[in-house]
């Protein structure tokens, strides 16, 4: 934006950017946030003080910026027929509109297909017809939470093979981690955010 500028030091490098000349991150996460021109690291994992007085002192303008890369509205894109998909298929399970909006630009840009649902009831429809090659759920949705959902793809042996990586803000501990992998058989359990480089080597990891 011309005329405007906001130097902040960046949390991981300490070098000063332009907060108006960086990019927003691509994240899986409902709020991202910008991206350090130096580094190249994104503050979706920094410490919530400096988060909050980033945006505490940020001018109006930029607070525009963000509020245009929110998009309440937004629709996610039908699901194409299970003999048209591209394979290695990724099935996300989410309820946030943003986390789907970012993972149906960034997931197919990996080389990987994707299909989408909005709740835990409606991926486990999706898993027993389309048979994803990997599911990457959030852990906390309504009507079916995303570990069980895990749980019984798990149970099924229709679709035992398919690996499940659950996402979480919430259950972070490794008392939660043991329990998913564990109880709800998971193959991986990821905290949320999920920067890009993370979900990345992550699909590498199980898909190859």
């Amino acid at each position: 934006m011309t005329g405007a500028a906001y130097t902040v030091a960046c949390f991981n490098c300490r070098a000063s950017f332009d907060a108006f000349e960086a990019t927003f991150c691509s994240c899986l996460v409902s709020e991202r946030s910008l991206v350090c021109p130096h580094c190249l690291q994104c503050f979706c994992k920094a410490a919530p003080a400096y988060r909050q007085k980033f945006w505490r002192e940020a001018p109006k303008a930029l607070w525009d910026k963000k509020l245009q890369e929110l998009n309440p509205d937004y629709t996610p894109p039908p699901n194409p027929d299970p003999d048209a998909v591209t394979r290695p298929l990724i099935l996300v399970v989410d309820d946030e509109k943003d986390v789907q909006r970012v993972a149906a630009r960034v997931i197919p840009s990996l080389g990987y297909g994707l299909i989408l649902a909005a709740n835990g009831e409606v991926g486990l429809e999706l898993a027993k017809r389309y048979r994803p090659d990997l599911v990457l759920t959030d852990a906390l949705m309504p009507k079916l939470d995303g570990r069980e959902m895990g749980l019984r793809i798990k149970d099924d042996p229709e679709t035992a093979g398919v690996k499940v990586v659950v996402m979480t803000s919430l259950y972070t501990s490794v008392k939660y981690q043991t329990e998913g992998y564990r109880a709800f058989k998971v193959d991986d359990y990821l905290t949320k955010p999920l920067e890009f480089t993370t979900l990345q080597a992550v699909l590498e990891k199980h898909l190859g």
